[in-house]
């Protein structure tokens, strides 16, 4: 399906074109080249099939109430802010919209298909927002959404919370990893990580700074956590998400390991015997290294361990 997101715009009879004065060279903004071709209309096809789509332009003023995303998008809307934006944000402000975003309409309502990031910016920078407007199946809005978010993919926690949908759905854990196409240990990693709370996910810089694995290894600790202490964690978070940029998302990791009474492993420091042997205990295990050792060395370690270790054992009878 390569040729599935190649775009050929033909222009209708119902598209108004600007006239513009000969020798004129006044930067023209992308939005209003855009608004040039209102009710232009190109075919595009979407998982083999050809559809056809008209140009809408939504006012500024309206964007946030007749439009929404395509509930299946993977995106999670809510991570979504002025620094979740910000590569795109200034350009908005300046130039406009300058690629439309991708839908459907249903019962007078947009859905955006690809193009989520997009629509939020417009509503951010009270911007007029431009999509191409088709006839569209599911099926199709889902291949498109994933098409879309492949510019910008989504983070393990955005990925589990699908794969968390489709369980809660009734799919048993090898059903959802056929779908998602993954193995079921990393597909629980995703899960578990979409487990973590939304106040701390939202007050990293991205929600991709935080990996499957991290997440899971957070999540095993934030579960033991009674419901009290839960909310306490909650609400620290929360309150930090007004100084979003301020702390990386390492320290961000260091404070929901502090919050969360995850007390980290004493670093073993061997000793240091002779000739560059050395012996390490952690846990009531020995681990000793004898760097090259001769056979006959070996032997005798070995005789006097097994003589020892069981004259322990006699006086422990």
């Amino acid at each position: 399906m390569k040729g599935d997101i190649e775009l050929e715009p033909e222009t209708s009879s119902v598209s108004v074109q600007r006239l513009q004065k000969k020798g004129q060279t006044t930067l023209v903004k992308k939005s209003e080249k855009l608004d040039e071709q209102i009710g232009n209309t190109l075919t595009k096809p979407v998982m083999g099939l050809g559809v056809t789509f008209t140009l809408k332009k939504i006012p500024a003023k309206t964007v946030d109430l007749s439009t929404m995303v395509w509930l299946e998008n993977e995106r999670d809307q809510e991570l979504l802010d002025e620094f979740a934006i910000s590569d795109i944000l200034p350009t908005f402000k300046e130039y406009g919209q300058e690629v439309p975003a991708f839908g459907r309409e249903e019962c007078g309502v947009i859905q955006v298909a690809d193009g989520s990031r997009r629509r939020f910016t417009a509503i951010t920078a009270k911007s007029d927002f431009y999509i191409w407007v088709g006839d569209l199946s599911d099926e199709q809005m889902n291949y498109l959404s994933e098409v879309g978010n492949n510019y910008r993919p989504t983070s393990a926690y955005e990925q589990g919370q699908k794969a968390l949908r489709l369980l809660n759905s009734g799919k048993n854990q090898e059903e959802v990893a056929i779908l998602v196409g993954k193995g079921r240990r990393a597909l629980m990693r995703e899960v578990n990580t979409a487990r973590l709370p939304k106040p701390f996910i939202k007050a990293l810089p991205s929600p991709n700074d935080l990996s499957a694995r991290q997440g899971e290894t957070l999540f095993k600790a934030y579960k033991k956590l009674d419901e009290e202490r839960k909310k306490e964690l909650a609400d620290f978070f929360t309150n930090w998400c007004d100084d979003k940029g301020k702390y990386s998302a390492e320290e961000l990791v260091e404070m929901f390991i502090a919050k969360s009474g995850i007390t980290k492993p004493e670093h073993v420091k061997p000793r240091e015997l002779a000739m560059g042997a050395t012996v390490a205990l952690k846990n009531g295990n020995a681990i000793i290294n004898l760097p090259k050792v001769s056979d006959d060395s070996l032997k005798a370690i070995e005789e006097f361990i097994s003589q020892t270790l069981s004259k322990e054992a006699l006086q422990k009878l």
